[in-house]
């Protein structure tokens, strides 16, 4: 109990989506009782539903502020004044994106063959329209990445809207059959192959007994 207006504040959970688009809460204003200083009468506020607004782009721990939704009372002037009400903004987490500013950062798993050959993959968006098809080049790393410029969160107030980084990450295959492990031996004994010196040297070698062969056959001439 007490004197004059009276601010409120509650929190308010939203998701990623919720963010990118701004959506609509309703907030419940607990019953509150106001005491008028001049006349000492004890005032009951009833329970209420309060409708706001949250603007797309809104940020984990933003304090927003409703005028007029506070708790009213009659100051020692004789005039009604109201309190505000106060939003703590609390974002819940999304196991699919990181968000880093108005960027979303997600990870989508490749196999083995899908990172050395190239192709397509499926990565998440908060577009209405799902998951979309991005392009993985051949020979992709973990930790490669590529952009989606603008399907990231809009700027709060503003126009800008971040972009969405796809960051690839390879996985070890597991279970593999026999056949399976034969043929990365195989991969394995050819990028062995691969990684030996040119045969220059032989090369040479021959040209020399060559050269060797043609003289002893002048010689026996």
């Amino acid at each position: 109990a007490g004197g004059g207006a009276r601010d409120v504040q509650t929190t308010v959970r939203v998701t990623l989506s919720e963010v990118k688009n701004g959506t609509a809460k309703r907030v419940v204003i607990p019953e509150t009782q106001t005491v008028d200083r001049r006349t000492g009468v004890r005032t009951t506020h009833a329970k209420r539903d309060v409708d706001v607004d949250l603007p797309a782009g809104v940020e984990d721990g933003q304090r927003l502020r409703v005028p007029g939704e506070g708790v009213s009372s009659t100051g020692n002037d004789g005039r009604q004044r109201k309190g505000s009400l106060y939003i703590n903004v609390e974002l819940a987490e999304d196991v699919r994106f990181a968000r880093v500013g108005n960027d979303l950062v997600t990870r989508v798993d490749l196999s083995f063959t899908e990172a050395a050959l190239g192709g397509t993959a499926s990565a998440p968006t908060l577009d209405e329209s799902g998951d979309v098809q991005v392009k993985v080049r051949p020979a992709t790393q973990t930790g490669d990445q590529l952009r989606l410029r603008g399907r990231g969160l809009p700027e709060l107030g503003a126009r800008r809207v971040g972009d969405l980084f796809v960051k690839f990450r390879v996985v070890t295959p597991k279970n593999m059959s026999d056949r399976q492990k034969q043929l990365l031996v195989e991969f394995a004994n050819e990028e062995v192959v691969k990684s030996l010196p040119k045969a220059d040297g032989a090369k040479s070698e021959y040209s020399s007994k060559d050269t060797a062969e043609s003289k002893e056959t002048e010689d026996t001439a």
